[in-house]
């Protein structure tokens, strides 16, 4: 248990440092606690609501979340996590490891293609469904035509396999839409918190839940979270980002090896 609380304690720290929740490592490790598959996913949205709050209130200081953005994208968001959480008991465990195995290499394959990229290289789009934004100094636009049907189907995703959708907000904002890292990490932090709250309120109207397991490794988080979102506005993530690319490949194949072979 002490070794769990470290590394639960050393994820949120570094998730939160690019403005995830920590799904893609907190259901592996539930699951190599000895947790099913829904209970690790329920466990899971709840990590991931105190770390990305935890997070949140850091960058919100810094004056780095985009608020009107995050309402814009986490309101069909929120609907397709509880949609997500409360259908996931009609899914076989098996093939939501395959499913989250495959997200989490559609992840490391987006997080890459960001370290291609320098920031503001993004053409500022007009016209006819685009919103354009100035916020701290940017200006890039948001293409609300595809916002809808994006976030609602990555809410659905995240709720159904207990993972925080920033793992593709954060490229989608970057490379889509020219949001600058800086601010699309912060905002994410907002959104992911709101994601696992959805999520895991759907999950709860058909699974148990350990409360005082799940509280505890919350405070674990909760400080991890803080002090991530702290050296985040500091440093830059770019190898921190490269980092969690590996990781997510390296989990995606395990998942899924263990899903067809074990």
């Amino acid at each position: 248990m002490i070794l769990a609380i470290i590394i639960f304690l050393i994820v949120s720290i570094i998730l939160s440092m690019v403005g995830l929740g920590g799904g893609a490592f907190y259901v592996p490790l539930l699951l190599a606690l000895g947790y099913g598959f829904q209970g690790a996913s329920t466990t899971s949205l709840f990590l991931i609501m105190v770390t990305g709050f935890a997070a949140f209130l850091q960058f919100r200081k810094a004056k780095l979340v985009d608020l009107q953005l995050a309402i814009v994208m986490e309101t069909f968001t929120d609907i397709g996590a509880f949609a997500g959480g409360f259908t996931a008991i009609h899914f076989q465990d098996e093939y939501l490891k395959i499913i989250f195995g495959i997200l989490l290499l559609i992840a490391s394959y987006f997080i890459l293609r960001m370290q291609r990229r320098k920031e503001n290289t993004v053409k500022l789009k007009i016209g006819f469904g685009y919103w354009q934004r100035e916020f701290a100094g940017y200006n890039y636009s948001i293409f609300i035509p595809a916002i809808i049907p994006l976030t609602f189907a990555i809410g659905y995703f995240s709720g159904l396999l207990g993972v925080a959708g920033g793992l593709l907000k954060i490229p989608i904002m970057i490379l889509w839409f020219g949001v600058p890292a800086k601010i699309a990490v912060a905002t994410s932090s907002l959104m992911v918190s709101l994601t696992g709250l959805l999520g895991f309120g759907g999950h709860l109207i058909n699974s148990s839940f350990d409360w005082v397991f799940a509280v505890g490794l919350g405070a674990v988080v909760f400080i991890g979270g803080q002090i991530g979102s702290r050296v985040s506005v500091k440093l830059p993530e770019k190898k921190v980002k490269m980092l969690l690319a590996v990781v997510f490949v390296l989990l995606g194949l395990w998942m899924i090896m263990k899903s067809v072979y074990l």
